[in-house]
């Protein structure tokens, strides 16, 4: 188990000896309310039992640092800076498995991607690439009303500019030129949507309130 939470497990004993000082307390409530009010979904964490079925089912768990059980105690601890900068909630594949099989019926999924969310309009970018595909991915979803194989790849090759767009593109076009061969992406941009601008007139507003950037 991690330092940090061993330290979590043994103030929640609320054991101590004489000859030293009182232990910590184990849960800090101001991250826990930042957490239930701010995040999407945020409340979820509440029904949690630390049973570890959400780690133990997850497909990317041996590429998390700690995965969704430990991310909880976490936050329980009041570990923000740890919990907001750690790669784990950006990993999640949207693949249901630990939302399916949550005895208590936690929206796992649902938690980390409201983490993720929060942390980037705190200015914290666990993977920055997560971030930068994420961008360029929405940025054809909004011009199009739908995803351009071509487009998103050419804008996530220059999202770190031109020079090392070059080299990115370079080292991609294996990959690219598979997906052509395979009628998986095509030479020619793809065209917009019927109705795009009212999808975008849509977009606005869901942004507008929210508070985020359309």
């Amino acid at each position: 188990m991690d330092s940090n939470l061993e330290n979590v497990a043994a103030g929640a004993q609320g054991t101590q000896s004489k000859d030293k000082a009182p232990a910590t307390r184990a849960y800090e409530p101001d991250f826990c309310n930042e957490v239930y009010e701010k995040v999407d979904c945020g409340s979820e964490i509440k029904q949690c039992m630390q049973c570890g079925v959400c780690g133990a089912t997850c497909p990317l768990r041996d590429q998390m640092v700690y995965g969704p059980r430990q991310l909880w105690m976490l936050i329980r601890a009041g570990r923000r800076e740890q919990v907001l900068n750690c790669p784990d909630i950006m990993l999640c594949t949207s693949c249901y498995t630990c939302k399916v099989r949550c005895p208590r019926g936690v929206r796992v999924i649902d938690v980390m991607h409201g983490l993720a969310n929060y942390a980037i309009k705190q200015g914290i970018m666990p993977r920055e690439e997560t971030v930068k595909f994420g961008r360029v991915f929405w940025k054809s979803i909004y011009k199009k009303g739908r995803v351009d194989e071509t487009a998103v790849g050419q804008g996530y090759a220059l999202a770190d500019g031109l020079v090392k767009g070059i080299k990115n593109g370079l080292e991609m076009a294996p990959m690219g030129l598979a997906m052509v061969t395979h009628k998986r992406m095509g030479l020619l941009p793809v065209r917009a949507i019927k109705g795009i601008k009212d999808l975008q007139k849509m977009l606005d507003k869901a942004a507008q309130m929210t508070g985020e950037e359309a």
